[in-house]
């Protein structure tokens, strides 16, 4: 017999449960529904058959004793406590394995991704209401526990987390999603053991069925970019277009010293008189990502013994750090330390650069199941702490490119990690991608938004997508490789060599495409993606972000056709009140990826970028100390 009480103070609904002979205690129970959006209730909670039977001869709805929930509270009531632990892991509910977590959350070691110690909606004194999300406890069966968003009047030391039905509600956070969808196990469960034997040939055959599959639709997609080029090139070779030339180029003298092509960022910087750092940094979950660290040897330390402020740059999809390190001198990476006096970190993402897991093998269906919900999670906390520890600065300057900004705006929104927002002085977002641009609407973006996960799995497998482009990039001739990886971009993202040197396209392609998950592709992709939903956040929510959010400069281009910048100004003008934006930059004549390879980008966007951080970094302590003496 299962009774149902609802608690018109706390807007909660409690679950009790007398077990009864025919039912172990391992059988699960009904979860607790969505309590924010009545359309979002996973249809197993309207099923009549889920009702007690003292409901129907009553004639009693329940659904209708559950009060609408205040438009201000977009949270979701946590699931019951009443449910088997096989249940409970699948929701993601507190086990053995999250008790480690949460215990570091409350004693104030470092916070991990989906666990803080919630003291700051408590010390808000503007009596605005907010939600909170509560870590349950396991209860015995029999017990009763209120609903955490009335439990407790206040927010301190609770333990906030996001809740998703990751059993019963896959295909609805996918339509309709606060934050992006959960891990793709939510599709095709993955066991939490090693691969049986049978398991490992079944992986086999699937994936060898799909790399054939995806190796079709990649060599149709290189002939139609081709062909594409090819009539888009007529005009050129028929009136040939004489080269700009730049009174700071030595044209000479990089297309002989540098002609070396290096799929190692470290020999760049060492082509100018730096160099560059290894670092491993480990995320909460397990993956071991890529960090470089740029040295200049002529850099000076502070009065404090620190070096200069630091400043974290991540890259956008299908690219990696070495994306910053391919213009000479005037690499983004190389010209921030040198100009500014700053110590430049270049993060990666999982996968990157053949890093591995603690546990998990590259060839592990488990070591590719992310979307970049997990980035957001887990990979740029861990790289946003890893610097500052690594400086000794509370504080740093964070610049994203395209998914590198994008995965930002998700985990500095609410439920996910906001407080990571008191980390940075300052987000410079370059190609911000929030909202899908008019590419989106065309081929192949309208073709892959209708493959559910089912089919997406066969055509491009569990692995990474499209494993051709990993094997070509190390086996092919780079520049061959650099000409073919130009074509198919340009022709998938819009991108041109327009405002480029030509003499760098081959080692830009040098960290041009690296792997990234089939799920991850799927979540920009695949039905009830990014190009079929045109954003990575839900649109209808009053609100994103809270005042956490670092000062905001936006750089976006005129020429850039896969991510629309203007809808998300129109959303910070209107709708974001807590977020500061300190400067919005259009640059007319830019297309996605010039922000950084284009020829002119240090007038372009480097000097803008220098004033960003500049005007939103802590004062050093000498600044601080004539400014002292001047006072007096």
């Amino acid at each position: 017999m299962v009774l149902l009480s609802s608690n018109s103070s706390s807007s909660s609904i409690s679950i009790l449960s007398l077990t009864s002979s025919s039912k172990t205690s391992l059988d699960p129970y009904p979860a607790a529904p969505l309590a924010s959006d009545p359309s979002l209730v996973p249809s197993k909670y309207l099923a009549e058959d889920c009702c007690p039977p003292t409901a129907h001869a009553t004639g009693v709805d329940l659904r209708a004793s559950i009060p609408p929930p205040a438009p201000a509270l977009l949270v979701r009531a946590p699931p019951s406590q009443l449910m088997d632990a096989p249940a409970r892991a699948a929701l993601g509910m507190p086990n053995s394995s999250t008790a480690a977590s949460q215990a570091r959350a409350v004693r104030g070691e470092p916070v991990t991704p989906e666990y803080e110690v919630n003291d700051y909606l408590s010390d808000r004194n503007d009596g605005e209401s907010q939600p909170l999300l509560l870590a349950p406890t396991a209860v015995r069966p029999g017990l009763s526990r209120s609903s955490s968003n009335g439990s407790t009047s206040s927010a301190r030391n609770a333990l906030r987390r996001i809740f998703i039905d990751r059993s019963n509600t896959p295909s609805q956070h996918l339509s309709r999603p606060t934050f992006p969808p959960p891990s793709l196990t939510t599709y095709s469960p993955l066991p939490t053991r090693p691969l049986s034997i049978l398991a490992k040939i079944n992986l086999f055959i699937n994936q060898s069925i799909s790399v054939g599959l995806s190796t079709f639709f990649l060599a149709f997609v290189v002939l139609w970019a081709m062909t594409a080029e090819v009539v888009k090139a007529l005009p050129k070779w028929l009136r040939p277009v004489k080269a700009k030339r730049f009174p700071w180029d030595d044209d000479r003298y990089w297309k002989k010293e540098g002609r070396k092509v290096s799929k190692e960022p470290k020999d760049y910087a060492r082509q100018i008189g730096m160099d560059i750092e290894n670092q491993v940094v480990e995320t909460e979950d397990g993956y071991l990502l890529r960090m470089h660290r740029v040295i200049d040897p002529e850099a000076q330390p502070r009065s404090d013994g620190r070096g200069g402020f630091p400043v974290l740059i991540l890259h956008g999809l299908f690219q990696c750090s070495g994306s910053f390190v391919t213009s000479e001198e005037r690499s983004l990476a190389f010209w921030l330390a040198k100009q500014g006096g700053y110590q430049v970190y270049l993060g990666n993402t999982r996968g990157i650069f053949d890093m591995g897991h603690k546990s998990f093998s590259r060839n592990d269906p488990r070591f590719w199941d992310w979307t970049i919900r997990e980035l957001a999670m887990y990979d740029l906390p861990a790289l946003v702490d890893h610097v500052c520890k690594e400086t000794g600065y509370e504080k740093i300057a964070f610049i994203g490119h395209s998914q590198g900004n994008g995965l930002t705006f998700i985990s500095l929104s609410l439920g996910m990690c906001p407080s990571l927002g008191t980390k940075m002085s300052v987000f410079i977002a370059l190609a911000p991608a929030v909202y899908a641009g008019p590419l989106t609407t065309g081929f192949p973006f309208t073709t892959l938004n209708q493959l559910e996960w089912s089919t997406w799995k066969r055509f491009f497998g569990v692995l990474d997508f499209i494993p051709l482009m990993r094997w070509a990039y190390d086996y092919a001739p780079p520049s061959l490789f650099a000409a073919l990886g130009y074509t198919m971009f340009a022709f998938l993202f819009s991108w041109t060599d327009t405002n480029w040197l030509h003499r760098r396209k081959t080692k830009m392609f040098r960290f041009t495409p690296t792997p990234v998950s089939s799920a991850s592709i799927f979540w920009w992709c695949g039905k009830g993606g990014f190009a079929d939903r045109k954003c990575t956040l839900d649109d209808t929510l009053e609100r994103w972000f809270d005042d956490r959010f670092p000062s905001l400069s936006i750089y976006h281009g005129g020429k850039d056709y896969l991510v629309l910048a203007e809808p998300l100004l129109e959303r910070l003008k209107h709708k974001e009140k807590d977020v500061k934006v300190i400067k919005v930059t259009k640059l007319d004549e830019s297309e996605h990826c010039d922000f950084y390879w284009a020829a002119e980008a240090v007038e372009w966007a480097y000097m803008s970028f220098l004033d960003d951080i500049e005007s939103t970094r802590p004062k050093y302590p000498e600044e601080m100390q004539e400014g002292s003496e001047q006072q007096h």
